[in-house]
């Protein structure tokens, strides 16, 4: 008779005899939560990319949320330190898969930030606002959402709010600064008119009012107990283990709060019903004639058509300003304000300074129109031989006028080649430059001097010869 000889096979202490695999894969899936930091962050990257491999991505995305939120969402403060390696394991694995791995988690915390705003449950909020300022420093989502937490805190303005808004602005109140100074601004307006109405003034009411005012002054030495280290060591770890560039979100919390009634616009292939029918503007709500114009001017989106009828039947640049924000676009379709903007300005018969004054207010609301601008400028300046006689005028004018609001700097006219330009060029420069030095001796002062410390001596010398 020939026995079989038995295999022995590993050792399972009595504890994981009875697990299943969906159970293990969490146990598994919690441990390399627990044990991130800064220091073995690749490793465990690592790791989790091996765990993807055996198991079904969506359930090991499931897995990795839910222990994050079990550590992260509790009733006591987290520390900070702790929060911030958490998020730094959200961000690496949202880079390396994208924006639907972390899109559940972000409407998980929306959600709960709307609840706790009715109800609070000790310090989950905080945790909560927390855990958003970290990824938004590691730029998973962008100001917007900051800014729509920061504007719902002040509708109530208690003192378990005034702690949530101090610990905003402590932590990345001077980045939000630097990416929307206009809407910081707006909420330093609406502080003080909500701070006017407080009739007990308390310590903690007159300290977030000074971290305010630093931030606002980007006064890094007045902001009090000023500490980003945490913060700088995530960014450090993320940049080096993650070669991929940060999904940076145009989130707002109405996006998240409605993600499951109207879909989700910023995942690929997902639903999404769009805007509201009585927000939505609509071609079909302009004048015949306008539309005919707009196909004349070769409008051939229906983003592009609509910008262009809203900049021909306002009535100023304020009522513009308004219409085209109601146009709700979104990242690459905001460029076309700008793009549409500076073709009307060009085919003026006359210089009209309304296009101007409709760029100064979005260039004043956020960088990435400032940008825009410049490039748009770029590409006439490069087609200047080629532009009619009455477009090289209204450029040179819309220029300076820019130029004098200080929108875009005069090192705009960098890529401009002074030692071969041709006798029409030559002529549009000595128009904007003329135009220029016609205005008061302050502001020349300001608007060349700003072009001192810059390493760009073929610009300077090239400007030398018109003055």
């Amino acid at each position: 008779t020939i026995v079989a000889a038995v295999v022995p096979s590993a050792y399972v202490p009595p504890h994981l005899r009875n697990m299943d695999a969906s159970s293990m894969l969490k146990r598994k899936v919690r441990g390399y939560v627990n044990r991130v930091s800064t220091s073995n962050f690749k490793q465990i990257l690592t790791d989790i990319e091996s765990v993807y491999a055996e198991h079904p991505r969506a359930e090991v995305n499931k897995a990795i949320l839910a222990a994050v939120i079990d550590s992260c969402l509790i009733n006591t403060v987290m520390p900070a330190r702790l929060c911030a390696e958490h998020m730094l394991l959200i961000s690496g694995l949202a880079g390396n898969i994208g924006p639907e791995f972390v899109s559940p988690l972000l409407e998980d915390l929306a959600e709960k930030f709307a609840n706790e705003m009715i109800t609070r449950h000790g310090k989950l909020l905080n945790n909560i606002v927390s855990m958003l300022c970290f990824l938004y420093a590691l730029r998973v989502v962008s100001c917007v959402l900051i800014f729509d937490i920061i504007r719902t805190l002040l509708k109530s303005f208690t003192e378990a709010d005034l702690e949530v808004l101090l610990y905003i602005f402590k932590s990345v109140g001077l980045d939000i600064r630097k990416d929307d100074p206009q809407a910081l601004k707006d909420i330093v307006q609406i502080v003080n008119e909500s701070g006017a109405n407080v009739k007990e003034k308390t310590s903690r009411f007159t300290w977030f009012m000074d971290t305010l005012t630093a931030v606002k002054n980007n006064n890094v030495n007045k902001i009090p107990n000023y500490d980003k280290s945490d913060i700088l060591d995530i960014q450090r770890a993320y940049k080096a283990c993650v070669k991929v560039a940060p999904c940076n979100l145009q989130l707002t919390m109405t996006d998240l709060l409605d993600a499951k009634k109207k879909g989700r616009w910023w995942l690929v292939g997902a639903a999404w019903t769009g805007l509201d029918a009585e927000k939505r503007p609509n071609a079909a709500e302009f004048d015949s004639k306008l539309l005919l114009l707009a196909k004349k001017n070769h409008m051939s989106t229906d983003v592009r058509k609509n910008v262009f009828c809203i900049l021909m039947s306002s009535q100023d640049f304020e009522h513009c300003y308004e219409q085209l924000m109601k146009l709700s676009l979104k990242d690459k379709q905001e460029r076309e304000i700008i793009y549409v903007t500076v073709l009307c300005a060009l085919k003026c018969k006359t210089y009209n300074p309304y296009y101007a004054n409709v760029i100064k207010k979005f260039c004043g609301l956020s960088k990435n129109y400032q940008i825009t601008t410049q490039f748009s400028v770029w590409d006439r300046l490069k087609e200047l031989d080629s532009l009619a006689p009455k477009k090289r005028n209204n450029l040179s004018m819309l220029l300076c006028s820019l130029i004098c609001s200080k929108t875009v700097s005069l090192s705009v006219l960098k890529i401009v080649d002074f030692t071969g330009i041709g006798n029409n060029d030559v002529e549009f420069f000595k128009d904007m430059f003329k135009s220029l030095l016609n205005e008061s001796e302050v502001l020349i002062t300001e608007i060349f001097g700003r072009l001192q410390p810059l390493p760009l001596d073929s610009l300077k010398n090239g400007v030398k010869v018109f003055y």
